[in-house]
């Protein structure tokens, strides 16, 4: 969450949307998916950039999966995004706020030796009916993106 002794930059109004800490339910896209529960906190600390916290938990309550990134906030109106993943998957996204939802495109992927071979993605959050939905698409040995997963949030704090 936001540091209160902090105010909010000037260039993060356009992603005001996200701060906070959100919680929901999400699933897999393909067939056969998958069920599980999300959470995302988008956070500031008064300079231009979102610290970005996710963590996933399969049905049984045991965490599957879970990345952590920034958003900075650019002068011209893009957002320059970086996310990690434990797994080894680095990803380098950039996007521009429109009204309550950014869609942000990767511009470069990086990867451990042990890695699925991802080699792009996009990822959409807007907020639609007062809630968050967070959408992953990927693409693998350079293929078609493809729907990977869901999420919607609600704003818990």
């Amino acid at each position: 969450m936001a540091d209160s002794t902090f105010e909010m930059h000037e260039l993060l109004g356009p992603l005001a949307f996200l701060i906070g800490s959100w919680q929901g339910q999400g699933e897999g896209m393909w067939p056969g998916g998958f069920a599980f529960s999300d959470s995302m906190v988008f956070a500031h600390d008064g300079r231009p950039i979102l610290r970005y916290e996710q963590l996933t938990k399969g049905p049984e309550g045991r965490p599957s999966h879970c990345e952590c990134g920034y958003l900075v906030a650019q002068a011209n109106g893009d957002v320059h995004v970086t996310v990690a993943e434990p797994s080894g998957i680095t990803e380098v996204l950039v996007g521009r706020p429109e009204s309550d939802s950014i869609v942000l495109r990767s511009v470069a992927i990086g990867h451990s030796p042990t890695t699925e071979n991802v080699t792009a993605c996009r990822r959409t959050l807007r907020i639609e009916d007062g809630a968050l939905v967070a959408e992953l698409e990927i693409s693998v040995n350079g293929e078609e993106l493809a729907p990977h997963t869901v999420s919607v949030l609600r704003l818990v704090s």
